[in-house]
């Protein structure tokens, strides 16, 4: 090959990629638009055919440096772009997709886990209206402090508790870690033992179900709903979905069928995945309404406002979740 007729034959080509390579490294967003980027590909990849035909024909370090750094910084823009793009396709994909499609796939499992803790609330609720007493023999005695007027009452007459952002933000921050904490054990025993999710979230649904029956009793419901309701909307099913996912795990391990629990394990995981991130993503909006909604009181923001919050929440994660999207791919 004569080298002086081949640098002469494809110089033009490498300036043209080298003003392309310049107009995008300039650009704040590397954008060159459809008809520019498909011809920034085809020049990168003339480009590395040039840089292996003069490999074997020259050892010219000016000929082969310039065309290691053409094809490098061009590899570099193509494919950090590239990457880029294909992130954010992803997540919007898990979020606006996949989520949704594994939750209507697994309603039954999370119909089952929801049922549990509302059967222990309605025992809990019971109990406590049966006799009262029940109260403290079913609430930890860390949330049976005092009556729920004294409390009430208490809170009304006092300052907010949450004066600014960054206090919201920090005990936001304390609450979902918390949370996250308990439908990771929820979990958990979900996935060693498939019942165990079952117990927790009935033990759960007990001690909410006392709580109520005692705002209840004492004539304060309005107050439980409206300082639960906010967080509780997104808390309470996220800690389901937790269950869930480790019960659907549970099943996968314990009850394989006629697949090798490995095998079953495999098939099982993106479905338990996209429950998790769920349930983190929902824990981390819950608490950091509890850190910062939930703890006003009725002085600034009225008790049907912050129930209605509360409700418009719900409905919104379960049409999220749940109702199947018209024409949705997922679904066909």
């Amino acid at each position: 090959m004569n080298i002086e007729h081949f640098i002469a034959q494809r110089s033009p080509r490498w300036d043209e990629l080298e003003r392309l390579l310049i107009d995008a490294e300039r650009s704040e967003d590397w954008h060159l638009g459809r008809r520019r980027l498909q011809e920034l590909v085809h020049l990168y990849r003339e480009t590395c055919s040039d840089l292996n035909r003069a490999r074997s024909h020259t050892a010219n370090p000016q000929i082969l440096e310039r065309l290691n750094g053409l094809s490098g910084r061009a590899y570099r823009l193509i494919y950090a772009g590239a990457s880029s793009d294909s992130g954010v396709r992803s997540l919007r994909k898990l979020f606006l997709r996949d989520i949704p499609y594994t939750f209507r796939l697994e309603r039954n499992t999370v119909a089952r886990a929801a049922l549990a803790m509302v059967l222990g609330a309605a025992v809990g609720f019971l109990a406590v209206i049966w006799d009262p007493t029940n109260g403290e023999r079913l609430i930890p005695a860390m949330f049976f402090t005092e009556s729920p007027r004294e409390r009430v009452e208490k809170i009304e007459r006092s300052e907010e508790s949450i004066e600014n952002l960054s206090e919201a933000a920090a005990f936001g921050a304390q609450l979902y870690t918390h949370n996250i904490r308990v439908s990771f054990l929820a979990f958990s025993l979900g996935a060693i033992s498939i019942i165990g999710a079952y117990l927790i979230l009935f033990y759960n649904g007990v001690i909410l179900g006392s709580v109520a029956a005692m705002y209840y009793l004492d004539r304060v419901q309005l107050f439980f709903f409206a300082w639960v309701g906010p967080h509780g909307a997104l808390e309470l099913p996220a800690i389901v979905f937790g269950a869930a996912a480790g019960i659907r795990l549970g099943n996968a391990m314990l009850l394989p069928g006629d697949l090798t629990r490995a095998a079953s394990v495999r098939r099982a995981f993106p479905v338990v995945w996209r429950m998790m991130v769920a349930t983190v993503v929902t824990l981390i909006c819950a608490g950091l309404i509890e850190g910062s909604f939930s703890q006003f009181s009725g002085k600034s923001f009225p008790y049907v406002l912050k129930i209605g919050v509360a409700l418009t929440l719900f409905v919104a994660l379960v049409v999220y979740l749940f109702a199947r999207r018209v024409g949705s791919e997922a679904d066909s």
